[in-house]
């Protein structure tokens, strides 16, 4: 059976629109991916202070997953 371990990252809005942010991300995921996590979810978070507030989006959790190692050695 398949287990898996999770990556939860949080991203506010403040830091996509500094000038580096982009490829400071960029570079991130890269080497994230190269470790084996698998990017599952990208969605954003968004705050209302009234019931028909349409809120605006404050924060996005970014999930990655990647297959636990099992510890053991592999078997050619």
């Amino acid at each position: 059976m398949q287990k898996f371990e999770y990556k939860i990252v949080t991203i506010s809005v403040a830091h996509l629109k500094k000038k580096d942010f982009q490829s400071e991300l960029s570079r991130n995921f890269d080497q994230w991916g190269g470790e084996g996590w698998d990017l599952v979810k990208f969605e954003p978070v968004t705050e209302s202070w009234f019931l028909f507030d349409r809120g605006s989006t404050t924060e996005f959790i970014v999930i990655f997953k990647r297959e636990k190692s099992s510890g053991l050695p592999h078997v050619l």
